[in-house]
């Protein structure tokens, strides 16, 4: 939960699938939320990043997820569950759970892992 917006200091992009064609022709699109295609720029988001630790990281290892974490951003009706997260680094996150905090629409907590393929 962020309690400070100084706590913001990673740059993310979170990004929305936006499949075109069907049957065996049918291809995802990753696109940031608020661009409309690929080819826009980027739109880089400040995050709160928290790597797991203690507990967590314990079960985290149990369930054997790749550099788990816990992102958190400002309210945003766009984001989902089935968004993902791309670190400035360009490693790509899927989001394994979702929180609207207290469905206050303020904050939204993601805990998140390493993709293996995008």
């Amino acid at each position: 939960m962020i309690k400070d917006p100084g706590e913001m200091t990673a740059r993310i992009r979170i990004q929305r699938n936006i499949p075109t064609g069907s049957g065996i022709h049918k291809q995802d699109h990753w696109v940031d939320i608020g661009n409309k295609s690929e080819s826009d720029p980027p739109i880089w988001t400040w995050a709160k990043w928290e790597n797991v630790h203690g507990s967590e990281a314990w079960v985290a290892s149990s369930t054997q997820a790749t550099a788990p974490a816990t992102v958190s951003v400002w309210y945003d009706a766009r984001i989902t569950r089935m968004c993902r997260i791309v670190d400035d680094a360009g490693v790509i996150y899927r989001i394994t759970s979702f929180d609207d905090i207290r469905r206050e629409h303020r904050q939204i907590e993601m805990k998140v892992r390493a993709s293996m393929n995008g």
